[in-house]
């Protein structure tokens, strides 16, 4: 079942044996799972089927250190959550970014791949991928093109696939609201999440409606799936019993914030750009998209003292227009455009997108044409960039703290700082260079690198950005010390709350995190299950 809480008069009161906070990719993934059990499961969504402008300025705060995306255009308040934002990008981690890593002083996770892979098994079905696809063996033999030989005792090659369930509001919303055991309140902001005394136990959830109205629900187990920087805000602002906020006993609470900073390391001057390029970008599997990177061995790691990384061509989107067709489309289907984005003359994100496809709309029949071959785009490339995108170092000074102002439910608002260290940098550094001395090798070109990338002291450019991904603020540990949740995913000292989600990642492997967040999230809900 589904209902407007906007609809019910005001007072009414809740009850489940399962209360899930959020209905994003987390929330909805472990409400599926838990449909046709028997646990009455209540799902608290502060949006609606839609976005809601009034609604989403709930997610707007304020930013310190690096330059971020606007928080309230990073995230989406609404059934399916921030699902209409995303590519599905799939991968799961690899065995590396879960273990211990000695030459970072990193400790690793409490669980390690293989007990997740079982869960990773299951994403497939959901995000309707290929499988089995191994991401560290691209299928080459399934592609018309050729890997180039890097030397894999330095760099592998690494694939991405995206899914077809993009949308998980449209897709999953009719299963939620024919579930009999389950029931989703939109438009129910939680306010509060409220301890007994002792702060052990969680007694309530207080909510509120945008037009003010109150309600409280009750369960005997409550899931946080609210995104890594509003899971941290939430428990923050629980400070009635505990003053730092719930769960916050040993003040890990919002710190470790970590994205995935990405960047140009410069043009890749190369005697066939678009053989060079085709690799990265080889076609379609079975109608799913396929992308590769290459990324750092092991080996390559511990010599350096690095992250995790990878790196891959791009081109710029104006020598695109099969690229630019697909930006357009696939911001209308997530609702980003026109609504926010206004009018093509008025809109510079937007007219350069549709004089793209204005200069040569012919290659677009064309490219569907070899795509549907299992062949890669052709482009008239005069040159590509070489493309870094790195693991971020966990780092107690990035984090979420609560900001001085309120939003429209007298609710302190969030306040990013996000900080990256000499680590971080020189992971890309790094990697540029290897990936630079293995062009020069194999005779595929060489990189002009960017001025931020070629010096000798940390320097982040003017094009930094990150992929979204708000990882790390409540992190996984065994200890309470050293952590929010255990590998359970429940709150250290707190008996019956449980957090879902990429804010529970102890690090951030390189990896887009959609596939460990569903893994997790399904792991979650069978224990809950097994548990009740």
């Amino acid at each position: 079942m589904i209902t407007d809480l906007r609809s019910l008069p005001e007072g009414e009161q809740f009850d489940a044996d399962i209360a899930i906070i959020g209905a994003g990719a987390a929330g909805m993934t472990m409400a599926r799972r838990l449909s046709g059990t028997r646990l009455k499961v209540l799902v608290l969504e502060s949006g609606g089927n839609g976005l809601d402008t009034a609604v989403q300025d709930l997610h707007a705060g304020s930013q310190s250190g690096l330059p971020y995306f606007p928080l309230h255009e990073s995230r989406y308040r609404m059934l399916g959550g921030s699902t209409y934002r995303w590519g599905s990008r799939s991968a799961p981690f690899q065995p590396v970014d879960l273990g211990p890593r000695p030459w970072l002083g990193l400790d690793g996770w409490p669980i390690d791949r293989a007990t997740l892979d079982p869960h990773y098994a299951r994403v497939p079905e959901l995000l309707r991928l290929i499988s089995p696809f191994d991401n560290e063996d691209v299928p080459w033999d399934r592609f018309a093109v050729t890997p180039h030989g890097f030397d894999d005792a330095l760099l592998r090659y690494h694939g991405f696939q995206f899914g077809k369930n993009l949308l998980f509001g449209e897709v999953f919303g009719n299963e939620l609201k024919a579930a009999e055991n389950v029931t989703v309140l939109l438009n129910a902001t939680v306010t509060g999440i409220r301890a007994t005394e002792r702060g052990d136990h969680v007694d309530r959830l207080d909510l509120s409606t945008l037009d003010g109205r109150r309600h409280v629900a009750t369960a005997r187990r409550y899931v946080l799936a609210t995104g890594g920087i509003e899971n941290a805000r939430l428990l923050l602002l629980s400070d009635d019993v505990s003053p730092a906020g719930l769960g916050n006993g040993h003040d890990h609470v919002g710190r470790y914030f970590m994205e995935h900073p990405t960047a140009s390391a410069g043009t890749v001057a190369s005697p066939d750009p678009q053989a060079l390029h085709d690799v990265f970008s080889p076609g379609l599997l079975s109608g799913r998209l396929v992308e590769v990177c290459l990324t750092p061995s092991r080996a390559l790691m511990e010599q350096r003292a690095i992250l995790n990384a990878n790196a891959a061509t791009r081109l710029d989107v104006g020598e695109d227009p099969t690229q630019a067709l697909r930006e357009i489309l696939w911001n209308m289907r997530s609702r980003r455009i026109p609504m926010n984005l206004g009018w093509y003359r008025r809109n510079a994100w937007l007219g350069q997108r549709v004089r793209t496809i204005l200069r040569r709309p012919w290659s677009i029949p064309a490219n569907a044409i070899r795509h549907a071959l299992g062949r890669p785009k052709r482009f008239s490339i005069r040159s590509v960039r070489l493309e870094l995108r790195g693991e971020q170092m966990p780092n107690p000074d990035s984090r979420v703290t609560l900001g001085p102002e309120r939003d429209a439910l007298g609710q302190r608002r969030a306040h990013l700082h996000w900080a990256l260290g000499e680590t971080d940098w020189r992971t890309m550094k790094v990697m540029a260079e290897t990936v630079d001395a293995e062009l020069q090798r194999l005779g595929l070109g060489r990189l002009d690198p960017a001025p931020w990338i070629a010096g000798d002291a940390p320097a982040w450019p003017d094009d930094l950005v990150g992929g979204h991904h708000h990882m790390g603020t409540t992190r996984m540990s065994d200890r309470p010390e050293d952590g929010v949740v255990d590998s359970d995913l429940k709150c250290h000292g707190i008996d019956n709350l449980w957090i879902a989600g990429s804010s529970v990642f102890p690090t951030a492997s390189h990896v887009n995190p959609t596939m460990t967040v569903l893994a997790l999230s399904l792991r979650l809900a069978d224990h809950l299950e097994a548990a009740a």
